[in-house]
């Protein structure tokens, strides 16, 4: 994890991680997010899929 400073307002960012489940899928993201003016910058994200017979993971960054 870098300091990041916000391109908005020049404040440093926090980083931060939030997870969202929906059935057979969920998937988790990896952001810089702004205290002062709210900007969020996505760093990565975890989606993962599970089906019958097998785990399906998928990383972007």
């Amino acid at each position: 994890m870098n300091d990041m400073i916000c391109p908005r307002c020049g404040v440093r960012m926090e980083f931060i991680s939030e997870a969202e489940s929906s059935g057979e899928k969920k998937t988790i993201r990896y952001f810089y997010r702004c205290p002062a003016c709210g900007t969020k910058i996505l760093d990565s994200q975890l989606t993962i899929l599970r089906g019958q017979e097998k785990i399906l993971i998928r990383i972007q960054t």
